[in-house]
């Protein structure tokens, strides 16, 4: 069986928010007030996850990604992480992570035959980073970076949030990292949640900008998405390097038409979009012993919602769904 939505996008990805906790308190993602955040109670638990799993493998839902807030500081994660390991019909798990645990991890990841990940660093600068994070140490993610290109990891990505007047002198040290590494950054723009507009906010820079800076002192290829984890970015290579260059348009060029995914919340609902649209409350259903239609049909009705394009404005935090 397969999920089209009344678009005709086919659903083939899941992006589950397995906590809404995290240990650092990045300025684009948690207010520095502080948040009100889900009990214990109404979190799902990895059987629940895993169930969510199994059958949107039976739907034709083959690729998942976990998020959080910070995947890696729920309690005992490697639980669940070799739970999904053995869950038949996966064929491409990922996780995204902002790299502080990371090094602490990266064997049982590979062990369990992890697919991707996906690191957010959105500066390269000690006092800068401790800033934007609100006290991550910058060593801790680089640390992890370097044993992650040790272990083999294939198409690791660095994702770069841009944002005017905070790491836009660095995008050019950024670009570095692929001249003799094996990885691809990613440059991703801004995103003013809770705006009247995703580019209201004065540290949005549209990719085009981006692309024009890097293009200038470089030498830049653009390339063809590779079958595999390429996403909505568009992908670029400087001449000669190892690895490729990313930008992910998603404020000033949606990439709504091709969209492919649901996402789960942390708290067990399954969204139909991370902007728009709406969701359909997943947990409730699970803790009832549902039927395999039941499930059937709250992805179904999660897929129906999907918009055709999203409402180009933020309305909930991104913490709650897991970028």
């Amino acid at each position: 069986m397969s999920i089209i939505d009344k678009y005709f996008r086919r659903i083939n990805r899941l992006r589950i928010s397995v906590t809404d906790l995290c240990n650092l308190r990045c300025i684009y993602c948690r207010p520095e007030s502080g948040l009100d955040l889900a009990k214990h109670k109404d979190i799902l638990t990895y059987e629940e996850i895993v169930a969510v799993v199994q059958h949107a493998v039976k739907l034709g839902i083959k690729s998942f990604r976990l998020t959080g807030g910070e995947p890696l500081f729920r309690k005992n994660i490697e639980n669940l992480l070799w739970m999904l390991g053995n869950v038949h019909g996966i064929e491409d798990l990922a996780m995204t992570t902002n790299g502080i645990y990371l090094k602490n991890y990266t064997k049982v990841l590979k062990a369990i035959g992890l697919f991707r990940l996906n690191i957010s660093l959105d500066s390269l600068d000690k006092s800068k980073f401790e800033v934007i994070t609100r006290g991550g140490k910058l060593k801790d993610v680089l640390d992890g970076i370097d044993e992650v290109l040790h272990l083999g990891f294939k198409n690791t990505k660095i994702n770069v949030v841009a944002m005017k007047g905070v790491n836009d002198n660095e995008f050019e040290e950024f670009a570095k990292l692929t001249l003799d590494r094996n990885l691809e950054v990613r440059f991703i723009e801004y995103m003013a949640m809770n705006k009247k507009s995703l580019d209201s906010e004065d540290k949005y820079i549209p990719m085009a900008n981006i692309i024009d800076i890097l293009g200038k002192r470089n030498e830049l290829k653009a390339l063809a998405p590779p079958m595999l984890g390429s996403g909505a970015a568009k992908l670029y290579k400087i001449n000669g390097a190892r690895g490729t260059l990313g930008f992910v348009s998603a404020v000033s060029q949606p990439f709504c038409n091709s969209c492919n995914r649901l996402r789960l919340t942390a708290e067990g609902k399954l969204r139909s979009c991370l902007l728009s649209g709406g969701e359909v409350d997943l947990k409730t259903i699970l803790r009832n012993n549902p039927t395999e239609a039941q499930l059937t049909d709250a992805f179904l009705r999660a897929a129906s919602l999907k918009p055709s394009v999203h409402a180009g404005k933020g309305h909930v935090m991104m913490h709650e769904v897991g970028g």
